[in-house]
């Protein structure tokens, strides 16, 4: 867990070491949560994580990947993202259920979210 400012590198380096215990890691679906942080991620540093998480799928597909922040230039971020990090679905939220939702493959609405997030307080997934 980060609890700084994030910048590129900070997220590129945690990615590497991550992937150096399980590269099995770079095709999982995930939620990162950036509600509470402001950084700088630059466009060498999203090239620097698509070429650690393309080597670590080795040809595999990749997951989903969420995030969620309240920071309308993540948006932005993604779109550039996309261009670098080949197969994985990228995607903003501003809502932490709906982004759990979304990585777990469920439609927004179903009311199936497990006991553990209804109990953090994230409720109903929004539609």
């Amino acid at each position: 867990m980060v609890m700084e400012d994030v910048t590129g590198d900070i997220i590129a380096d945690y990615m590497e070491e991550m992937l150096a215990w399980n590269a099995d890691v770079a095709t999982w679906n995930s939620v990162t949560d950036l509600r509470l942080h402001v950084g700088d991620v630059s466009p060498a540093a999203i090239r620097r994580m698509g070429a650690v998480l393309g080597e670590a799928r080795r040809g595999r597909a990749g997951g989903r990947a969420a995030v969620v922040s309240h920071n309308t230039g993540v948006r932005f971020l993604l779109n550039l993202a996309r261009l670098f990090i080949g197969g994985h679905d990228l995607r903003a939220f501003a809502d932490m259920s709906a982004a759990y939702a979304w990585a777990a493959g469920w439609q927004a609405g179903d009311g199936d979210l497990p006991a553990e997030i209804a109990v953090a307080g994230w409720g109903c997934v929004a539609a």
